[in-house]
């Protein structure tokens, strides 16, 4: 599926924007990479944390709960280095998520993180995960095809309110719990 900048700010005019953007960057990093659990995040880096704004599993990774950040190397790729977080084996997960036991028992054994960035921040990211081996240097350069689109979704979610998501008309939420 190649990336269309145009199609992305058409739906960025229509309603339902940040959620309309989202599910077209959603739609084509599965086209062109795959992603058998996604969920996406925005970031409070003064308290170390993120918060979930969508997910396709929510009985694994219910939005609205916050995840701690570690100070490792996900966090100098991601938040400080602006550049995408990715590996092939749960060896390398396990080294830099503190739930990589919850990854490896859903069967997943590679992930991709792909930063938004705007104002030389990062204030999104989507995650991605697949099985052992699935994000090769060729399925990352595909997601990364998708950032425009990607930071355009969360510049569009940040103007509904700290408590918004990318689910259409809000997604059902519990109280939000910490992880990690």
């Amino acid at each position: 599926m190649t990336v269309d900048l145009n199609h992305a700010f058409d739906l960025a005019a229509g309603p339902g924007a940040a959620a309309a953007v989202f599910a077209y960057a959603h739609a084509g990093i599965n086209a062109d990479a795959g992603s058998l659990l996604t969920t996406a995040s925005v970031y409070d880096v003064p308290n170390l944390r993120s918060r979930r704004v969508w997910t396709d599993d929510a009985a694994a990774y219910p939005t609205g709960n916050f995840k701690r950040l570690d100070r490792n190397l996900y966090f100098e790729r991601v938040i400080e280095g602006k550049r995408p977080f990715h590996s092939t084996t749960i060896e390398e997960i396990a080294t830099v998520f503190f739930d990589w036991e919850k990854i490896r028992d859903l069967g997943m054994e590679s992930n991709m993180n792909l930063p938004a960035i705007a104002g030389g921040e990062v204030i999104g990211s989507i995650n991605l995960l697949n099985r052992k081996g699935h994000f090769t240097a060729d399925r990352v350069a595909a997601v990364m095809a998708w950032q425009p689109v990607a930071t355009l979704a969360f510049l569009l979610l940040m103007k509904d309110g700290e408590t918004a998501t990318f689910h259409p008309g809000g997604a059902p939420e519990g109280p939000a719990a910490m992880e990690g």
